[in-house]
């Protein structure tokens, strides 16, 4: 299903996963080309990849043990496999639909078919995935350690500067949204 834009202004209520308020605004607006896009200070794969690549450095200056096999390769290689594949997935959908996947670019379409009728941030939960198999395939203790303070920096610095613009950009049609689909799983 797509959806257009409305460029309503609306209360957010973005705490607790709760879907965003009723439009308190009541009044349509246009949003300026050089400012349609979420605003996000950085990009998300360079977030997850700096938080990475810190808890590697961490690893290696406290001596950790890399390439372990068994069924930590199992395991690391389906993580990685599953990652891999939810975001072919998504990045398909987004071509499919004609919107940009980019952040710092305007969203054209709202997305809610394939994974995002189960998740509102499946990329989020696909590069969650990438990480985390990376972790495990080459133990990287730290990653783990490292891994909760990524998700907040990731809900607070990302997804909720994108749900309010999102909110922002297709009004009722993203609450409704937001009512039924969770954020995460």
């Amino acid at each position: 299903m797509t959806v257009g834009p409305e460029n309503k202004s609306a209360e957010r209520e973005v705490a607790n996963d709760q879907p965003p308020g009723p439009d308190t605004h009541g009044e349509d607006h246009a949003v300026p080309a050089e400012r349609d896009h979420p605003d996000v200070p950085i990009l998300p794969p360079v977030l997850f990849g700096c938080t990475l690549l810190f808890s590697l450095l961490f690893e290696v200056v406290g001596g950790g043990d890399f390439f372990r096999f068994g069924a930590q390769l199992t395991i690391g290689l389906l993580t990685i496999s599953f990652g891999a594949g939810l975001m072919a997935w998504c990045l398909t959908l987004f071509a499919h639909e004609g919107t940009n996947i980019e952040p710092y670019k305007p969203t054209t379409t709202l997305v809610t078919v394939g994974p995002f009728a189960f998740s509102r941030n499946p990329i989020y939960i696909a590069l969650s995935a990438l990480y985390l198999g990376l972790c495990i395939l080459f133990d990287i203790t730290w990653g783990f350690v490292f891994f909760p303070p990524l998700i907040v920096a990731l809900h607070f610095l990302v997804i909720v500067r994108e749900e309010a613009y999102l909110e922002d950009k297709f009004g009722q049609a993203y609450r409704d949204y937001c009512a039924s689909v969770r954020r995460w799983l």
